[in-house]
């Protein structure tokens, strides 16, 4: 069952490690050679039925949970639910950034593998890792949340261009979509890692009770990142799943309203749906057969501001 493949995935990421520690116990799947390991997915991989769309998911460990490869992936389950028609392989690498992505070597794999598999969809998730990784030492440099932030998106977003880009390069017909995950960290513990990430937060220039807002203005700047992108970008068309498990969980400062999109900045994501057993940054996965759970959370509302309106994938839903 996919808990057992997540085990050695994600083993030893819970809290109360650093976001550093947690980050490093995901690296330990990295794989030394990325094209042959790409390759090999996509050869054990059964092919597509004649006309079926074909997507590859990529990036880290949050698009590994729920786009595993065969029919756990809770991504192609959820749009089996709806009558959707989809062909999906799963090549995220749980520990990896965006500056990971770029590097010759994983870059090459990419483009290996988009010619190999010729996605009519590529989504991805990235640079929650790498927040993971750079704001902790952003914030001994004594820059504010803010600054760190900055940081971040300015070292992210070219590399996402960079990303998109190649695959576009090899293979035109392709759309390229990415989201900005949702807010997460509400599982018991998980304050250890969001005060690690940007300490500043709850340091004495915000003020008291402020410090969950002040995360979520700069964590969530990843999503504004993947807006510029597409905005930029003819062939990346823009996604958010923003306030998907607060308004599953019943808060009403939150929304999914297409017009009116917005979390509550004040809270953290729902314990119930995004547990400390999976580091807090994962939506959860068990019971596996339950649509009440995080993954399924997120990929309902993945359906619904996305696929729903591709008429290749989901005609019925179109």
């Amino acid at each position: 069952m996919l808990s057992v493949f997540l085990t050695p995935v994600l083993a030893g990421v819970s809290p109360p490690l650093s976001a550093k520690s947690a980050l490093a116990e995901l690296q330990k799947t990295l794989p030394e050679d990325p094209t042959r390991w790409a390759l090999d997915i996509l050869n054990s991989t059964a092919a597509a039925p004649a006309g079926v769309p074909k997507v590859m998911v990529l990036g880290d460990s949050w698009a590994a949970v729920v786009s595993v490869n065969g029919n756990e992936s809770f991504f192609q389950r959820k749009l089996v639910e709806h009558g959707c028609h989809v062909h999906s392989v799963s090549l995220a690498i749980p520990g990896s950034t965006s500056s990971m992505w770029v590097k010759p070597l994983l870059l090459d794999a990419l483009k290996a593998a988009v010619l190999a598999y010729q996605p009519d969809f590529v989504w991805m998730t990235l640079v929650g890792n790498d927040a993971l990784h750079s704001m902790p030492d952003c914030a001994k440099t004594n820059k504010s949340a803010a600054q760190c932030g900055d940081e971040l998106v300015g070292t992210a977003v070219p590399n996402i261009f960079q990303i998109v880009d190649a695959v576009h390069s090899v293979h035109p017909a392709a759309r390229v979509t990415g989201f900005g995950y949702d807010t997460m960290f509400g599982g018991l513990g998980c304050s250890l890692l969001t005060h690690d990430i940007f300490p500043q937060c709850w340091s004495r220039s915000v003020p008291l009770g402020g410090g969950n807002r002040c995360f979520n203005e700069q964590f969530l700047r990843i999503q504004t990142g993947w807006d510029w992108i597409a905005g930029n970008r003819s062939f990346v068309d823009p996604v958010s799943i923003l306030g998907a498990t607060q308004v599953a969980a019943g808060d009403k400062k939150a929304s999914t309203d297409p017009a009116d999109r917005r979390i509550d900045m004040d809270r953290m994501g729902p314990a119930k749906y995004w547990p400390d057993y999976l580091a807090c940054f994962h939506p959860g996965i068990v019971p596996e057969d339950s649509d009440d759970i995080g993954a399924m959370i997120v990929m309902e509302e993945f359906w619904k501001v996305y696929w729903s309106k591709q008429a290749s994938v989901c005609p019925a839903s179109v």
